[in-house]
């Protein structure tokens, strides 16, 4: 597939899976969260807007014998996935990069230049897109035959669904009774001239509500290590912007807390578990952030 000259560049710098850190952590609902699920499964009537909701219980979900009943609402990885590598590429010029590659590409329509220009990086050299992936084969297959050194490699973050408390699920039972998990908002829109209103119900988890995630990064080479701040500064900017819909209607803020940073080299998986580090226990954003290049010179 690729040329000899192309599969012994690399040296030093080949990819080498030395181990992964894991992320776990809290996420608060500061106003009402609303990430959109499935209208089919509303019957004629009902809210316009549902909120997305785990289809089965899930048996021990929390690793305390809890169940999570039915019907409910959890953060997809992809939404807070994507949320975070939308606002870092705001944040370190991707946008502005690609709205330039878009003008100047003469072989693009002019029909097609926004949503080229609005989608995800693609470049597969910045920072963002060894984190978070490269999803154009053919730019992968570009730097590849410039040498093995080129290509960004496997996407070095997983997010994981994260699931509500179940503190916070015994809050929901005591408040809104059996079985309800999600509030029901109603929203107006006003004709100008007439005064007239449109009503419409919105679904949205109650605020105060708390989810655990968890997410691992992996590391391939040394400068890997590097990469992890991206992801906490990716958190931070979420936290002053919002997660799923209505965000510019009040939606959508949270806060991370209880951040727990643990690292496991491969020996750990090849039975030494005593090799595990646990470079923060329970600590703020702001914290690691201070603190994290400290910490990883010491692995």
């Amino acid at each position: 597939m690729y040329s000899e000259r192309t599969l012994k560049r690399g040296g030093e710098n080949m990819f080498n899976y030395k181990g992964s850190f894991i992320i776990e952590y809290t996420l608060k609902a500061l106003t009402g969260l609303r990430i959109g699920g499935s209208k089919e499964q509303f019957e004629i009537g009902g809210v316009d807007n549902p909120v997305i909701k785990v289809e089965v219980e899930i048996p021990d979900y929390d690793g305390n014998g809890n169940t999570l009943p039915q019907g409910a609402p959890y953060i997809p990885g992809s939404s807070l996935k994507g949320k975070m590598r939308s606002l870092l590429e705001w944040l370190n010029g991707n946008v502005e990069k690609m709205i330039n590659k878009v003008k100047e590409d003469k072989n693009i329509k002019d029909e097609k230049k926004v949503d080229k220009a609005g989608g995800a990086c693609i470049c597969g050299e910045c920072e963002i897109c060894k984190i978070f992936g490269t999803g154009d084969a053919e730019r992968v297959k570009e730097l590849a035959e410039k040498g093995i050194d080129f290509i960004p490699g496997p996407p070095r973050l997983k997010v994981f669904d994260a699931y509500p408390t179940y503190e916070t699920l015994k809050r929901f039972k005591n408040a809104l009774g059996e079985n309800i998990f999600t509030e029901i908002k109603t929203e107006n829109q006003i004709n100008r001239l007439t005064s007239k209103a449109n009503p419409r119900k919105v679904e949205r988890v109650p605020a105060g509500a708390e989810f655990k995630g968890t997410m691992v990064f992996d590391v391939y080479k040394d400068e890997d290590k590097d990469l992890l701040k991206v992801v906490f500064q990716g958190m931070k900017c979420l936290e002053d912007h919002y997660l799923g819909g209505y965000g510019s209607r009040g939606s959508g803020k949270v806060k991370f807390k209880d951040i727990t940073l643990i690292w496991r080299p491969k020996e750990y998986y090849l039975g030494e578990e005593e090799k595990e580090r646990k470079l923060f226990e329970n600590n703020q954003l702001n914290e690691i952030l201070k603190n994290l290049s400290e910490k990883l010179n010491t692995l």
